[in-house]
């Protein structure tokens, strides 16, 4: 059942990062890991985040460490408040809190202008100086992927058009994501939902819970499955505004764009994985499977046809 907060709990919540006059709190859509709400104050309007998993809690405060960190290097997303105590993150009666600036906007249309902002944006991201004092490794990596398939002969749920697949795939990718290419912090996730606009301009990338350390083209592989994917194919408008102001911030190796193509597969396997993983493995969801499902034809798609021509 859906944890639910009443406005007093918030209010109190509120009082203990200086907010006053809370007006109202809205829900929105929660993730496994969070219940949020949008509030209302004599400050304006603010994120209300409890976070529901304890286990996460270390994971938290190296999000809290890295967005103080690009708060200096004037990224755009959505920076935290600190309590009266100086702290991000607060004990509450209902869980850990934290509270975020909210940023008004909307997700973007995809087109040419919203993708290559996106681009310049990520390329920054991607171009962090500091990147060695936040070593955090992608959850989507090869180990997970091996380490699913061993427990697929006695998962409780068998996918029989899935998990031939995901063990030939695994082990075909392999090889390549395996190969030393330039590192540095990725966003991870970034997908339209994470994402806010006005009109075609960029305000904020959002939810940094999947942010690490790993090979930057995952970030372009992932970003590209979020942005450049129209009805279940790549487009290649969208895909060549979208490298094209990327290079033009942080130009590609010879070696990362001859393995674009397989790292495009590769997140969309990684995301099959984490579905696999959280927890279809263990429990049917037909939203679920039906993603997966998406994602397998997309890369069965990417391996039969060759990638648009880049033009840069």
């Amino acid at each position: 059942m859906t944890m639910k907060l009443d406005i007093d709990q918030i209010r109190n919540g509120c009082n203990q990062f200086n907010l006053s006059g809370l007006k109202s709190a809205i829900p929105l859509s929660d993730g496994f890991a969070n219940l949020n709400y949008k509030i209302i104050t004599d400050q304006g309007y603010f994120l209300y985040r409890v976070c529901l998993q304890q286990s996460n809690i270390k994971l938290i405060h190296w999000e809290i460490e890295l967005l103080l960190s690009l708060q200096r290097f004037d990224f755009p997303t959505a920076y935290m408040l600190a309590s009266k105590g100086g702290d991000y993150l607060i004990d509450t009666d209902h869980g850990k809190v934290m509270i975020y600036e909210f940023k008004n906007g909307h997700e973007p249309l995809l087109n040419p202008a919203t993708v290559g902002e996106i681009a310049k944006a990520l390329a920054r991201l991607n171009l962090f100086p500091d990147w060695h004092r936040f070593s955090r490794k992608n959850v989507i990596n090869m180990d997970n992927c091996i380490g699913l398939i061993e427990k697929f002969k006695d998962a409780p749920v068998q996918y029989p058009e899935v998990y031939p697949y995901f063990k030939d795939q695994t082990l075909f990718l392999k090889a390549f994501v395996q190969k030393d290419l330039p590192k540095g912090i990725i966003h991870g996730d970034c997908f339209p939902d994470n994402t806010i606009f006005q009109g075609d301009r960029l305000v904020a990338i959002i939810d940094f819970e999947e942010g690490c350390v790993d090979h930057l083209l995952m970030e372009i592989g992932m970003t590209i499955n979020g942005f450049c994917f129209v009805d279940n194919q790549i487009d290649p408008v969208l895909m060549n505004a979208f490298l094209r102001e990327y290079n033009r911030i942080r130009p590609l190796t010879q070696e990362e764009l001859e393995l674009l193509p397989l790292y495009i597969q590769w997140a969309a396997h990684g995301m099959i994985s984490w579905h696999l993983k959280y927890y279809l493995i263990y429990k049917k969801n037909y939203k679920q499977l039906k993603r997966v499902m998406e994602l397998m034809n997309r890369v069965k798609i990417l391996k039969k046809t060759r990638l648009p021509q880049i033009e840069m």
